[in-house]
């Protein structure tokens, strides 16, 4: 009896889903971050479902505030409006990395230079914004100061697509540094410690392209 009524349930259930993603059908959007994450609620302190890439098209079953529920392949779960658009997206262009491996060898001339609170020059030390700040400015890219801040500049761009010259922000936004390629990194670590070039074998918190 309990299994009879279990199985009249579920097709109840799955009937609904497909009368659902049928009615919307019509109503889709695009990705435009690199990877957006499909997650159970509406908000970043929900669990990943799944993971749509750029250029793929969703389709709408909802809106809540500014989050999407949506259906693909398969999973329906919610995406933030920030990272989808009703119009699908260009084809990404190639992305050269002429300009970031630049930036690369350019701070690499800062190794050996002490970790120094506030430090924002060879001169006086650097802490790892500040260092990150006076990078960049070499190539015309003027940052805010803090990695608080400097983690909302730029792409956002996931761990599997990083290329030399990308941000690379660990702790919650607490730390950054500049990625180098072959999962290394050149950062301004910690008092009592030189900015360094190291195996990146932490967990990122989130990256952004500065340069292409």
């Amino acid at each position: 009896m309990f299994k009879k009524t279990g199985l009249v349930l579920l097709t109840i259930v799955l009937l609904l889903t497909m009368f659902t993603v049928s009615a919307f059908a019509d109503e889709y959007v695009y990705v435009t971050g690199d990877v957006l994450n499909i997650r159970s609620g509406p908000g970043t302190g929900y669990d990943i479902l799944g993971q749509a890439k750029y250029g793929d098209s969703l389709v709408v079953l909802g809106k809540e505030g500014t989050w999407h529920l949506i259906y693909y392949w398969g999973v329906t779960g919610y995406v933030s409006g920030d990272y989808i658009s009703c119009t699908k997206p260009a084809d990404k262009p190639a992305v050269p990395t002429s300009t970031g491996n630049a930036v690369v060898e350019y701070a690499k001339n800062f190794v050996g230079i002490p970790y120094v609170y506030g430090g924002s020059s060879p001169e006086s030390g650097f802490d790892c914004s500040g260092f990150v700040k006076y990078v960049f400015a070499n190539f015309g890219v003027q940052l805010p100061r803090t990695s608080y801040s400097q983690m909302n500049v730029g792409t956002p761009v996931s761990r599997s697509e990083l290329i030399p010259g990308d941000l690379v922000v660990f702790r919650g936004g607490g730390h950054v540094g500049i990625y180098a390629g072959n999962n290394c990194y050149i950062h301004a670590p910690q008092s009592g410690r030189n900015i360094v070039v190291e195996e990146m074998n932490r967990e990122l918190y989130c990256a952004r392209r500065l340069v292409w």
